[in-house]
Order: structure tokens, then sequence, then C-alpha cells
């Protein structure tokens, strides 16, 4: 308990030192940013903390966390202090009034928070052990952050050199745990609720803004209630509704879990499972209960989307959503990001609002974030033009680019103080979970277009150059802040490749996204009532045949020049002489190949053709944003359509863009493409369910009942996956609990628990190198001494260092080192051995006297050479001498 509360006081500090900052930057939001700066005070501590460590200004211990935040917090005053002011009539502090007349907003939001905080520390308290997956893993991260004097961090499983990954989260959860006191094995486990609770918060916050937002005035929230919501009957459902949020984000599960049901029931033929083809779901056991036999039924959510290879082998495929990711208990990166991609959702929808509302005649409009900037940039444009023929081109050029730079920095809400925040946020986002980067800039992106074209009365070049250049500053300005981390980075992707014989069924597709695309249909449908049936089908049949035919005509593309150019033909047989390709095919010939591609896309076009007609249909809705005002015509969307329509087009360009193509990695395969675009997928459509559920709620339409009846009942049956799956995981909240993930090994593994208790107390800080056997992937006792304390060894898990940092070559030959130590290497070669890799400790436990066979005799040579530190059962630890 003292470590939940620690965590939470921790985070409520962080999020007091960000509020007047974010009642600044968030000015344009009905919740003016009190929600969302929870995620932003705990990014800007740890960024100002991380930055110092980098370059040395800064310690990493309490003292300079503690320095970060009080940075943070004087700079936040600094910036929002106009909220500060008293006002000269009343004598009122504007944030303090506004806290007050929306404490009912402010109320539920803390509950909220502390609820799903001791809700899910006490679910996890029932599996806390860090003894599975990729656990293992981030508790190396983590303990590694913690003993690393500077950063970039030491990789406690590659002596000597840092850790190649994205690993700011981590140091996010180090920040904590150091100022909690707790011990790391608390700390992961806690940190687990803490990053459940900020993403069930965070989801809240962005939901309540868009649908108080839903064509609305905004500025009616920033200073006290609009006086009809002042009651609270009114106040409830503007409370309750947005909890749709959270619910679809963070609780919901797919489709998978009433099937799993159903089987075990033993419901449906078994044609039927193996047409429906969830892998391994067939093979399960049949308990003739409505309870799943087997203990690990509940992973089978996240393997829906089934990959074979021509041959018809399995390939694996993840398609985890967030609450499988949170069931699990992994505290990887794409989890650790979470509460700040749908920070950057936020950021996206404010800088929308912030361009303001109602051009007349319209329902939608836009008024520039910063007038008076606005109106400077207009007298700039109108000298431009009467100076135009009378300058040379190229003073044009610079005039133009000055203009458009000015543009684009004060587009951004709060200047350039909020160009730099927007950066900030953005580039985070690379730092954290690097593929998240990708639809969170392109929708910012299509969010300041599309404000501008509001703004010049349509889409024109000058519109498209700030959107890209928008893009373009973001970019650049978030590498730059965040440069310590890519100059010790290293990745492993290896360009876009083709996917030619791997289509998603749509059978599996609405599995994974069935409540979803349900609530997408019934708001699109009531967003083209609106708008005017013929007008929409009219913009949307212009857009099928490029959202058809273009990604066809690019794979026909690519098989067409692997045939015909020389270079191609030279790439296909090389491919073909690899022995992995040639297992995916099955030794077949090219143009049996081609043959058997062109059949699974013929019999397999469901999930393509759904997604492209989603996607004419959802341009076509946007189409009229994009005219000049005369063609606009008088029923336009609310500002929160217009942006739910813009997360629905990059969530529908994620799920298809995976059809054709994947980001190449050591897998060689989709499956983390899938994995990362599916997971950003899900959160950008279930926000627009929220809001779509809301519409309809409020809707006269004639499909109102059928729609809420239809996402109703999907959304129950999505949620017998995370009841169930929940019991089953948790023990069916049987035994003992405990927040201590390390706490198995004193109960299963007594001596090896000594033995790492000794290390941390004999080495408390410092990096000193203890050997011990390298463990393959997913093997928990493995590794197990340096993922424990810290202290890094020569080589860890040796497949993830491949994945890290792209070659082997390293890892393999530390393997032949490690080996000769423990097995070959003569009494006497030993000290020169241990020197060379600077080795301190050597470990031998029961792993080492597997792996390598070891006998009295061998133990001898260490007896000999090195001080016997420790000794308990069949465990020891080798001082060098």
């Amino acid at each position: 308990m003292i470590a939940i509360f620690s965590f939470w006081l921790i985070v409520q500090l962080f999020a007091m030192a960000a509020l007047p900052l974010a009642w600044r930057l968030f000015c344009a939001l009905p919740e003016r940013g009190y929600v969302l700066a929870k995620p932003l005070g705990l990014l800007l501590v740890s960024y100002v903390f991380w930055m110092g460590v980098s370059v040395g200004l800064l310690r990493n211990s309490a003292g300079g966390i503690l320095f970060a935040w009080l940075l943070v917090a004087v700079f936040s005053i600094w910036l929002g202090r106009e909220g500060l002011r008293r006002a000269e009539g009343d004598g009122s502090v504007p944030l303090v009034r506004w806290l007050q007349a929306n404490w009912r907003l402010v109320l539920t939001t803390e509950l909220l928070f502390a609820v799903a905080l001791g809700l899910w520390a006490f679910v996890r308290s029932y599996d806390p052990a860090i003894a599975s997956t990729e656990k293992p893993m981030e508790f190396a991260f983590l303990n590694g952050i913690l003993r690393s004097e500077r950063f970039p961090p030491l990789d406690p499983w590659l002596s000597g050199y840092a850790i190649s990954y994205y690993y700011f989260g981590y140091v996010m959860m180090a920040l904590l745990t150091q100022l909690s006191g707790a011990p790391s094995g608390v700390a992961f486990v806690v940190s687990s609720a803490m990053w459940f609770a900020l993403t069930v918060t965070t989801a809240y916050g962005v939901a309540y803004d868009l649908i108080e937002g839903r064509g609305t005035e905004v500025a009616r929230h920033r200073g006290t209630e609009a006086p009809g919501h002042r009651g609270l009957a009114a106040w409830l459902p503007r409370c309750l509704i947005p909890l749709l949020g959270p619910l679809f984000v963070a609780v919901l599960g797919n489709l998978e879990g009433l099937f799993e049901l159903l089987h075990a029931r033993g419901i449906g033929s078994e044609g039927f499972y193996r047409w429906l083809d969830v892998k391994n779901l067939a093979q399960a056991p049949v308990s003739n209960t409505w309870y799943p036999g087997d203990d690990w039924w509940w992973w089978r959510a996240s393997r829906i989307i089934h990959d074979k290879t021509l041959a018809g082998a399995s390939q694996e495929v993840i398609d985890e959503f967030p609450f499988f990711s949170f069931l699990l208990g992994d505290m990887h990166p794409h989890v650790l990001a979470l509460p700040f991609v749908l920070l950057a959702i936020g950021l996206a929808l404010n800088l929308l609002f912030s361009f303001g509302f109602r051009v007349p005649g319209s329902g939608f409009g836009v008024r520039g974030g910063n007038p008076q900037s606005m109106d400077h940039a207009s007298r700039i444009t109108h000298h431009v033009s009467r100076i135009t023929h009378h300058v040379s081109r190229i003073y044009r050029l610079q005039l133009l680019i000055l203009d458009v730079w000015h543009s684009l920095v004060n587009g951004f809400p709060s200047g350039r103080v909020g160009l730099l925040l927007y950066a900030l946020c953005l580039g985070g986002l690379m730092f954290l979970n690097t593929w998240d980067i990708l639809p969170y800039l392109f929708l910012t992106m299509l969010t300041y277009g599309l404000a501008r074209a509001w703004q010049r009365g349509g889409v024109d070049s000058r519109v498209l150059g700030e959107a890209i250049g928008a893009g373009a500053l973001l970019a650049v300005l978030g590498f730059v802040l965040y440069l310590p981390f890519f100059l010790s980075f290293s990745s492993q992707a290896g360009g876009v490749w083709p996917n030619l014989y791997n289509p998603t069924r749509l059978v599996q597709f609405f599995l994974m996204f069935g409540p979803f695309l349900v609530a997408a249909l019934f708001l699109l449908g009531l967003a083209t009532a609106r708008l005017g049936a013929k007008q929409v089908l009219r913009d949307g049949l212009r857009w099928l045949p490029w959202t058809v035919l273009l990604p066809a005509l690019l794979l026909l593309l690519v098989v067409f020049l692997a045939r015909v150019t020389p270079q191609g033909q030279a790439l296909v047989g090389r491919l073909l002489s690899l022995p992995a390709v040639q297992a995916d095919v099955g030794g077949a010939a090219v143009q049996e190949i081609l043959r058997q591609i062109g059949l699974r896309r013929l019999t397999t076009p469901g999930t393509y053709l759904l997604l492209a007609a989603l996607l004419a249909w959802v341009l076509g809705l946007l189409a009229p944003l994009g005219r000049p005002a005369e063609e606009k015509g008088t029923a336009l969307l609310s500002p929160s359509l217009a942006f739910v329509l813009l997360m629905l087009l990059v969530a529908f360009l994620l799920t298809f863009g995976v059809e054709f193509a994947f980001l190449k990695d050591t897998f060689g395969t989709r499956m983390n493409t899938v994995f990362k675009f599916y997971y950003q997928a899900w959160i950008l459509m279930a926000l627009a369910s929220a809001y779509a559920v809301s519409v309809l709620g409020r809707s006269r339409s004639a499909a109102r009942p059928v729609g809420l009846a239809l996402v109703t009942l999907l959304v129950l049956v999505g949620m017998v996956y995370p009841l169930l799956a929940t019991y089953s995981k948790s023990n069916r909240f049987a035994g003992p609990r405990t927040l201590d993930g390390f706490a198995y090994v004193q109960q299963y593994a007594p001596d090896e628990a000594a033995a790492i208790a000794w290390l941390r107390a004999a080495e408390p800080t410092g990096a000193a190198v203890v050997l011990e056997a390298p463990g393959g992937s997913f093997h928990a006792e493995q590794s197990r001494v340096s993922a424990a304390t810290g202290l890094p060894t020569l080589l860890g898990w040796g497949g993830h260092e491949l994945q890290w940092r792209g070659s082997y070559e390293e890892p393999g030959r530390r393997e032949q080192v490690i080996e000769k130590i423990y097995q070959s290497a003569p009494a006497s070669e030993l000290p020169a051995l241990l020197q060379a890799w600077n080795i301190k400790y050597v470990f031998v436990g029961p792993v080492e006297y597997a792996k390598y066979r070891l006998t009295p005799q061998m133990l001898t040579r260490f007896d000999r050479t090195m001080d016997k530190v420790f000794e308990q059962g069949n465990v020891r630890i080798y001082r060098r001498r």
C-alpha cells in the first residue's frame, strides 16, 4: 500500500507542477488540460532529468529528480502566469476559479485515477511474478538504469555497451522507483498499475474533450461552466458518457473471448473452428463447461490474425490490444507509450480547437490560435502581394518563406512555446516507442492542414506546404530535442517490403475490431445524412478507384519489376536460394509462387475491399472541408466530428497498409508491423467509437436504436474476454498476494535469491561485471542475476541483443568466451581472461551447472584462481583476485 500511495503522490506532484503550463497550452480544450497534466508532468520531469543526466549536469539520484521537478514547476508557473494572476475586478485567480467552477470534472478525474490505480494493483498482486515473456528483459532495463551513473544507461545483458533500444519509459519507471524508495521488484508491478491508471484517466480526458467540444463554442469552458450545466442531473451524463473512452481504449477486449467459451462448452463443429482459424483454438481442450480448460487460453486473443506461408506453415503475427497488454503485465515500450500517445491525440485536438469556431453560415470555422499573430501574418502576405512586381524572385521567395515560417510558428497554441512543447511531446514518442511517431505526427499534420484550409477558404498549395512544413518542423525539433538518444541508438529496420501473400481474412479482422467497425459505420452514416448522401457519394466515388486500385497496382508493379528487370531477377534468385524462403514457398518455382499469390489475393479480398471503401467514405466526408467557402454549402461537420474522421482515416490507413507492405526487421515477416499498427489503430478507433456512441445516443435518426443495440451487443461480447481472462490470469483470485514481482524467486529458488541479495549488498553502486550463462529469449531463469541486480554480464538474452542491434557478431564472439571460461580454460589462463573482459564475479548456479555440465573438478579452477565469496546450496559466487 505504501508503494501505491507513493507512486500516486509523485504523479500528482508532477501533475501539479505542470498544471499552470497545461492550462495555458490546452486553452482550447473543454477540460483545459487538467486531465492531460498528469502525463504531461511525468513527461516533462522525465525529460529534464534524462537530459540533465545525459549531459552530466544532474546525477542519477533522487536529488537530481527533485531538481528536475522544481525546474519544471518554475517554468510552468512562469509560462502559465496569466492563469495565476489575480483578476482586477474580484481579485480571483483564473485557474483557481476554473477549478472551482469545474469541481465535478476534477473530482471525477481524481476518483477515476485512484480507483484504476488501486484496482489494477489489486489484480496484479495475484500474479506479480517477473517470470515470463518480456518481463525479465524489462526488469533488467529498470535495474540497469537505476545503477547507471550517466545516460545512455548501461546494458545489463551486454557489458561495456549502452542500451540500444527506446528506453525513455524505463527512465520514467526508474524515476518513480527512486523517489518512492520501493524495491525494484515492487516498483515494476506498481508501475503496471500506474500506467493502467494513467491510460484510463488520459483516455477519459480526451473523450471528454471530444464529446464536450462537439459543435459547441469551446470558449464557454475557458472561464466557468455554461449556465445550463450547473445542476447535478445535467452534469451526470457529461461525467459518465466520456467513460466510454477508457472503457473502449483500456478495458474492452476483442471478440475472441466469446469463441473460447463456446469452444470450451463444445458448441460449434470442428470445421467451424478450423474456418475461424484462430491460432491453436481448434486444438484447445473441450472442458464441457463455460470456462476454457487450458491455463494460457487468454493468450490466443493476441494471435487472432493467422498468417501462413505458401507451404501452409503458421507464421507468428501479434495483434495485442491494451487490455491484453496490461493483463500480461509486460512493461514493454508499446505499453509505456500509451498515456503519451493519448496525450499526442489531445495535442492534435487542441490544435484544431485553438483555431476557433463558427465561420458565419458554416457551423465550423477557424480563428487563428493567436489572433494578433495571424493578423500580422495577413499583413505580411498583403505586403508581399504589393511588392511582387518590384523585387526579384529570390527576394519574393525569401519573404514567402518568412511568411510561412511565421504562420507555422504562430499557428500552434501559445506560439513558439507551444511549438516547442508539441515537438517535445511528439518527439518523446520516438524515444518511448519509435513506431508511434508515424501515426501521430501524420494526425497532427492533417489537423494543422484542416485548420489552415478553413482559415484560407480551401486547400491550395500554400495549405499543403504549411501542413507538410508543420510536420517536418515538428519532426526536426523532436529529433534535436532527443538527440542524445539517437546518437546511441541503432535500428534493426531493413526498409519497406511488400506483403505479397498474406492478406488478412475479414472474419479475423472483424474479431479484432468488430465493435469499433460497427460504431464507425453508424457514425459515417449519420455524418453522410447531415452532409447529403449525394454529395458524399459523389466525393467518395472519386476516391474509391485510388483506394481500391492503387495498392493492387503497386503490388503488380513489384511483381513485374521482379520478373522483367535484371536487378529484380537477381534479387528473386538470391531470395529463393535462402533456406528460410525455400521453406516458406515449399520449394515451388517462380511461376507456381505467382499463381499461389494471385489465388490467395483473389480468394481473400474482404479486409482490403472493406478498408478501401471505408477510406473512400471518410475522404468523401472530409472533401467539402477543403473546398472554397462558396462551394461548402450550409451543413458542415462539427469540429469534433471532423477530428474523429481524421482519427478514423489514420486508423484505417494503418490497418490498410499492412495488407500490402511491412517494415522489415529481424523476423522477416509482417509480425511486428501488424502488432504496432493495429495497436495504434485500436486506440484511435476506440476513441472514435466513444464519440460515435455519444452521437448515436443524442441522435433522432431512425438508425439510433439499431445502432445502439448492435454496438451494445458487440461491446458485451467484447467484455467476455477481460472478465474471464482477468479471473484466469489472477489465479482465480486465490492464493497469497504480493506486489513484489521478485518474490517468486525467493520462494522457488531461495539459494539464487540469497546470492542476488548478496550481490546487491556487495555492489550497491557501480557496474561490476558478473559472469553468468547467457540465456535464450523468454526464459526467466536464465540471465536472472544481471536482470535482478542491474550488474552487467557478458551476454544475456542473445536473441534480444540481435533484435536491438541488428547483428549477432559481438554476442556470438562472447558466447565462445563464456563457454571457454566455464568449461575449458586452464586455471593458468583464467585470470587473464577475466581481466580482459573486466569480469569481477563469476556466478555458478543451476543454469550454469546444466548448460556447461560443470563437475567438481571443473570448479576447482575457480577455487584456485578466485575467492569464493558466497556459497549456499548449489549456488556459488567467485570474485576475481
